[in-house]
């Protein structure tokens, strides 16, 4: 007997399954912010995979646990005291890479003793974590919720994994975008600054009667005696701001 393929599993949810994936995929190739992807799978996380609440938590720079999304308060409040205590199915998640599955919480109360009574109160009895990775790095966690004593199947194991993957490609593309940007504004500024001193060269060579390489130097020789930066100088003489003339003009070399 043949293993049922994934789409044999799923059972009428596969119109919206694949609605709510196309509608991700849509906002991530449009370039919208990753608050709106964050949105859009803790949606696709309750219609489709049935969970109370969602939330999703990443690995800040200095190694701790910081809530980026939460379906409501009460999953954030649940959400803060596992980043707060690293205790809980996410952090065990984060630091194993592997789904963390939790039919019941009051069997696991040894385990994680306040997290257990804090979701229980929150009225919450199940949670699925499931790893967020990039490349061989597991970056965050993604948190279903659940209300009731629940064993999800194998098929909506699968389906949260692709709904983590969806948010790690999320934030991974605003980070890029970002860099990218600075880069694009790192480069644009440095060549202004390029244009900037050409002129103020001119603007020297002309006034003073100097050749270029003269003015050049006089120029990097004051921007240096005033510990300012040769740019912000360039842009004081183009702006008429400081005279050529207060400038010392270096020794023609023969």
């Amino acid at each position: 007997m043949t293993d049922k393929s994934y789409a044999d599993e799923v059972p009428a949810t596969q119109t919206s399954m694949a609605d709510s994936l196309a509608v991700i995929t849509a906002s991530l190739v449009g370039g919208h912010d990753s608050s709106d992807v964050l949105r859009l799978v803790t949606s696709a996380g309750q219609d489709l995979l049935g969970s109370a609440a969602t939330g999703v938590m990443v690995v800040d720079p200095r190694g701790g646990l910081e809530v980026v999304a939460a379906s409501d308060e009460r999953a954030r409040f649940v959400e803060l005291l596992q980043s707060h205590t690293k205790e809980g199915p996410c952090p065990d998640c984060i630091r194993s890479g592997e789904i963390v599955q939790v039919d019941d919480i009051t069997e696991h109360r040894r385990r994680w003793p306040e997290f257990t009574e804090a979701a229980r109160k929150a009225g919450y009895l199940a949670v699925l974590a499931v790893p967020m990775k990039l490349g061989d790095r597991t970056v965050g966690g993604l948190n279903l919720l659940h209300t009731t004593v629940t064993k999800p199947a194998s098929w909506q194991l699968r389906l949260a994994q692709t709904l983590a993957d969806l948010v790690v490609l999320s934030l991974s593309q605003e980070r890029d975008l970002r860099r990218s940007s600075r880069l694009a504004e790192q480069t644009l500024t440095a060549l202004n600054d390029r244009v900037l001193v050409a002129h103020a060269v001119g603007l020297i060579a002309g006034t003073l009667d100097i050749d270029p390489h003269q003015a050049r130097t006089a120029l990097a020789a004051y921007a240096v005696g005033q510990g300012r930066p040769a740019p912000e100088i360039a842009r004081a003489i183009a702006e008429g701001e400081l005279a050529p003339e207060e400038l010392t003009v270096p020794a023609r070399a023969d």
